[in-house]
């Protein structure tokens, strides 16, 4: 009787998907019953709004789930949808729910804890060895980084969440002591277990994090070493299903939640161990993936997304994986030290013809830390994107006014073949001094009143000239300069004085952030233009 039963009983994982949220407590005029402070100022900076997505799962639809004996873990304002973990038993009856809207196989096996338990702090000890110099240098000196920190920005009041396969050696080592010390380590969740414990399965994110917050000074500096911080283990290891990418979602809506500001994902997803989960190129379009549809989600809240391209470049899959396709993230590449595209490093473009990756950084030779303390160098795009999050964080530091994706452009913009985009490493290499340079020349003009220029961000590659001032004879001369100076738009033209609007046509420019100036007789205008 018992091998019978443990012949026909099989617990897997799930995703239980509601057909809606209705009669929910829950309502987008308050807010703060489900989104900290810091996640309400983010939307409220940005002119965001709050909406129905935003809202929790309908607890009673959750607790008719629960109610059939199954446990569940993990909700999904986004998707509205729950994580369960149950025998295939019991499927029929969930999916005959009315409220049901389908499931979805994500996993095989039992693998969630019943109990979490959270372990935050730091253990007693040090592991790390003490070098004689700043070892990372090179990395941080190749995005201008030093100069960064002489201007004074670390990444202060920048929240980043790192999504990653676990953070063994984080609480041990004396390179991260200052997150505990200066209460910067803001949250950690295990996705994997429900276990509350990031600090096990690999070291993989320890890494990754080092080159973002790794910290003792005159030996190892990471980008943005004042930033606060929020750890997620999202990648299971031993296996690869589709559910990692679902703990990716849970893990972006906790750190919308929680009021991230930059998501870091040195992670990537095309095959599984269940080929039938298993993405082709023509997948790769932006919308298909879970995880890609999961990271435009968390843009459109404001948060900016940082993404590896992937390691594909020397095998036969060659192109980048989910989520480098979003439109919305900003996806990186990896370099020499020599400024060269790295073999390895997955290309673009994607499947609708979009130019990816979008810069690159370092990724042969990548001075990382790892679980024991040491000092050691790692190669892959996974040590390249937590670079560029690091150079945006210190970027949001200097310049909070922007939002995520003006953030992007600006990046891009800094990047060192910008006018010269190609699928090896987009626009190239971003440096901090170039970009700081060309906002500090939009800085120190002026915008006349005499003028209107909009919408900006450009819409549609369409942008109005209106004019307010005395009316004038005479010809109105318009040029659109890019980040390195060069002319890429020019028009002479007049107003008629019934009409004292003119339409551009910007079809022709690519997006990104250019510098505009406008004379009119005595009237000049200088000012930034983002075509999005």
């Amino acid at each position: 009787m018992l091998i019978s039963q443990g012949t026909w009983s099989q617990v897997n994982r799930y995703m239980v998907f509601y057909a809606d949220k209705e009669n929910s407590p829950y309502s987008v005029s308050q807010p703060a019953e489900f989104l900290s402070q810091r996640a309400i100022e983010r939307r409220e900076r940005f002119s965001i709004p709050v909406t129905v997505q935003d809202l929790p799962v309908n607890e009673s639809y959750v607790g008719g789930v629960s109610d059939q004996g199954i446990d569940v873990f993990y909700q999904s304002r986004w998707l509205n949808a729950v994580l369960v973990q149950m025998d295939v038993s019991l499927l029929p009856a969930v999916e005959a729910l009315t409220y049901v809207r389908k499931v979805e196989f994500v996993a095989p096996g039992e693998r969630l804890l019943k109990m979490s338990s959270q372990k935050t702090g730091r253990n007693s000890g040090d592991t790390a060895a003490r070098k004689n110099n700043l070892i990372n240098e090179i990395q941080n000196n190749m995005l201008g980084v030093d100069l960064m920190h002489q201007d004074g920005f670390t990444g202060k009041n920048v929240m980043i969440g790192v999504f990653d396969a676990g953070f063994a050696g984080v609480n041990q080592s004396v390179y991260f002591n200052h997150l505990y010390d200066d209460n910067k380590l803001i949250a950690v969740r295990d996705f994997i277990r429900n276990s509350g414990d990031v600090y096990q399965y690999d070291d993989h994110g320890t890494g990754v994090l080092s080159t973002i917050s790794g910290y003792e000074e005159s030996v190892y500096e990471g980008i943005a070493f004042d930033a606060d911080i929020l750890l997620c283990v999202t990648e299971d290891v031993p296996s690869e299903y589709i559910i990692e990418e679902y703990n990716w979602l849970f893990a972006a809506e906790f750190a919308d939640s929680t009021g991230v500001d930059i998501i870091n994902t040195s992670l990537g997803y095309n095959t599984f161990d269940d080929i039938s989960m298993n993405y082709d190129y023509d997948d790769l379009n932006g919308d298909r993936a879970i995880i890609t549809q999961a990271t435009d989600m968390a843009a459109s809240r404001g948060i900016l997304c940082v993404v590896s391209v992937g390691n594909e470049g020397n095998n036969s899959w060659k192109k980048l994986v989910a989520p480098a396709d979003a439109d919305s993230a900003l996806s990186v590449g990896a370099v020499t030290t020599d400024l060269q595209y790295l073999g390895f490093s997955s290309t673009g473009p994607t499947a609708d013809d979009r130019i990816k990756p979008d810069v690159a950084a370092l990724g042969q030779g990548t001075k990382i830390i790892q679980y024991n303390g040491e000092i050691s160098t790692g190669s892959g795009t996974s040590f390249a994107s937590p670079l560029i999050a690091g150079l945006a964080a210190g970027l949001w530091e200097a310049y909070p006014e922007l939002n995520n994706m003006e953030m992007i452009d600006l990046i891009r913009n800094g990047g060192s073949q910008f006018l010269q985009p190609d699928t090896l490493i987009g626009y190239g290499i971003p440096d901090y001094g170039r970009i700081r340079s060309f906002i500090t020349a939009l800085d120190e003009k002026s915008l006349s009143p005499e003028f209107r220029i909009y919408p900006n961000p450009v819409d549609n590659k369409k942008l109005i000239v209106e004019f307010f001032g005395d009316f004038l004879k005479e010809s109105i001369l318009i040029d659109i300069i890019d980040i390195k100076g060069s002319k890429v738009y020019e028009l002479n033209t007049r107003f008629a004085s019934q009409n004292r609007k003119i339409e551009l046509d910007l079809s022709s420019i690519r997006k990104g952030v250019y510098v505009m100036d406008l004379l009119y007789g005595t009237y000049f205008l200088n000012t930034k233009l983002i075509i999005p």
